[in-house]
């Protein structure tokens, strides 16, 4: 993300960075709606913390599983460049 602001030399918004991934974008306003909806419902401070770190952990792993992905998908791409004539998806005997 840092190589992305630094190349633009412009700060994109939040919004246009989540437009990129609509499932975190999602995710967001899940974690929104629930800590509204607990706060509403008269949880304790610590209950209301425990709720966020959960919702955070699990925000966390979802952009690191999509970082994840990009990184194999790049790493792939490269191989297919350097040697197109590399076997994918064979049989193993």
């Amino acid at each position: 993300m840092n190589n992305e602001l630094s190349k633009s030399g412009t700060k994109k918004t939040l919004d246009e960075r989540l437009a990129k991934h609509p499932h975190l974008y999602e995710q967001l306003q899940r974690i929104t709606d629930q800590m509204e909806q607990a706060i509403a419902t008269g949880v304790t401070a610590d209950q209301a913390e425990e709720l966020a770190i959960k919702q955070i952990n699990e925000l966390g792993r979802a952009i690191l599983t999509d970082w994840a992905k990009a990184r194999q998908e790049r790493a792939l791409e490269e191989v297919r460049r350097e040697k197109p004539d590399a076997i994918r998806d064979a049989k193993k005997k």
